[in-house]
């Protein structure tokens, strides 16, 4: 448990008992339901007890998907390791201050109850309907505590007014009322930052006056015992005023003495604290999620990492305890992530060393051979078609009557063929371009395997149609 924790289970705690209190003060206070608000005052205890333990999750799917982008990082053998100076962990001193004046109090509690069995002990005892009656001489006899009635030896326990003090304390053992003081003095002990939980047994203990007043007179005059309380409160009679008999304000429990009558919509007030607490524990209790369920199971957090200028930080998620500190002063930078890799261009389809998609020289529009490439460009069923041949060092144009040339400042000049024959030197022009069946261009070693050593700068076969 956190520091944090048990702040959260505080106030959540708080506002449990402070709702139920609110309500109670409201509509069932002062009114003649006493066995009802004795156990709607436990059920608000048990409330803010376990209450705050209850969770209800509710997961939201995530909108957005998250990378995780994992890096190497090369470069650990340069790490050097530091040793954590201890600091004061405020976490555990909080913990251990309300867990040590818990153990305070309920030792406090042990001790009171070890107190009265020493002095049941220490008096004699007497058996009547089905208690035990232990007469003693002290202050605030007669009380009573599980089945033992301690009672105060002045007191004529055959006197009238005696009668109705032991239907009193009788009442109290019938009801059980020790096990109720006993629950609400442990619930405060444990969780004693909870100031409803004071205020709740003080005023079960009154509600336990009330049920016992309401006991002690079924067979009496209620304004004698309410002119006996009035006696003994001045301190007429034998009593102190400060004995339980007389705990709780003495209006309170004339008041309530003398009402017959239950409030107005009785049955409703009972009943509409239901959905109250229930909305309350669901409001304290809830919990929204912003993750999916897969992703909270797959998740484990081993630490939390803390990035200082010069240092690195990690931490148990528990505790928030530091557990070890890597330095990064003179270190080099991380490298930069790898780039994506570019796609690889897709290959070029390859060409034969024909061109025979062009067959008739009307649809040659030119004939370009260029340092590293050769594109013959022309029409084909209507369409403009471009083929691109590598050639180097050439540059050679066929356009209209067929001219071949080669380009300035070039030396080595393309063989050219025309039907089959070497023709060093020819004018084209001579040639009409209707004649011409169809244009071949071989390089590399199809035109050296052809030509040997002619056809090294390329070749230009021209076919003309035959007669």
């Amino acid at each position: 448990m956190t520091s944090s924790t048990l702040f959260m289970y505080a106030i959540k705690s708080i506002a449990l008992s402070g709702i139920c209190i609110a309500y109670y003060t409201l509509f069932l206070k002062n009114t003649l339901m006493h066995q009802y608000n004795r156990f709607f005052l436990l059920g608000t205890l048990l409330l803010s007890l376990f209450g705050p333990l209850v969770k209800f999750e509710y997961w939201l799917e995530p909108e957005t998907q998250v990378t995780n982008i994992t890096q190497t990082i090369s470069y650990l053998n340069t790490i050097q390791l530091q040793p954590i100076v201890e600091q004061t962990d405020w976490s555990m001193i909080m913990i251990s201050i309300a867990a040590g004046i818990s153990i305070l109090l309920v030792s406090y509690l042990a001790l009171g109850i070890y107190k009265i069995y020493q002095i049941k002990r220490a008096h004699p005892i007497q058996s009547s309907q089905g208690i035990e009656i232990i007469e003693t001489n002290l202050e605030n006899a007669p009380f009573s505590f599980m089945n033992l009635l301690f009672w105060k030896q002045s007191i004529d326990l055959f006197s009238e007014q005696g009668q109705k003090i032991f239907q009193h304390e009788l009442a109290h053992i019938r009801q059980k009322h020790t096990y109720d003081r006993l629950f609400c003095q442990l619930a405060a002990s444990l969780v004693w930052f909870n100031p409803f939980h004071w205020l709740i047994q003080k005023e079960l203990q009154n509600i336990h006056e009330f049920i016992a007043d309401r006991e002690a007179i079924q067979s009496g005059d209620v304004q004698s015992f309410a002119k006996m309380l009035l006696q003994t409160h001045y301190g007429n009679e034998f009593l102190n005023p400060s004995h339980s008999f007389y705990y709780s304000s003495l209006k309170r429990r004339i008041m309530l003495l003398t009402t017959s009558k239950n409030p107005k919509f009785a049955y409703l007030r009972r009943v509409a604290v239901l959905p109250i607490a229930a909305f309350a524990l669901i409001v304290s209790s809830v919990q929204i999620n912003a993750q999916s369920k897969k992703e909270k199971k797959a998740a484990k957090t081993d630490f939390l990492v803390s990035i200082q200028p010069d240092s690195t930080i990690f931490s148990d998620p528990k505790t928030g305890k530091k557990v070890f500190a890597v330095a990064t002063r003179d270190m080099p930078p991380p490298p930069a992530p790898a780039a994506a890799p570019t796609p690889p261009t897709p290959p070029t389809p390859p060409m034969n060393e024909s061109i025979s998609a062009i067959s008739s020289p009307s649809d040659i529009k030119s004939i370009d051979v260029k340092s590293n490439s050769m594109v013959i460009s022309g029409t084909r069923n209507g369409k403009d078609v471009t083929v691109t041949v590598n050639k180097p060092n050439e540059n050679i144009s066929l356009n209209g009557n067929v001219t071949l040339k080669p380009s300035a400042g070039q030396k080595n000049n393309p063989l050219i063929v025309i039907d089959g024959k070497i023709t060093p030197e020819v004018n084209l022009n001579d040639i009409n371009p209707n004649n011409i069946q169809s244009v071949n261009v071989l390089k590399g070693e199809k035109a050296t395997a052809k030509y040997a050593e002619k056809g090294v700068n390329g070749v230009v076969e021209i076919t003309t149609k035959k007669p």
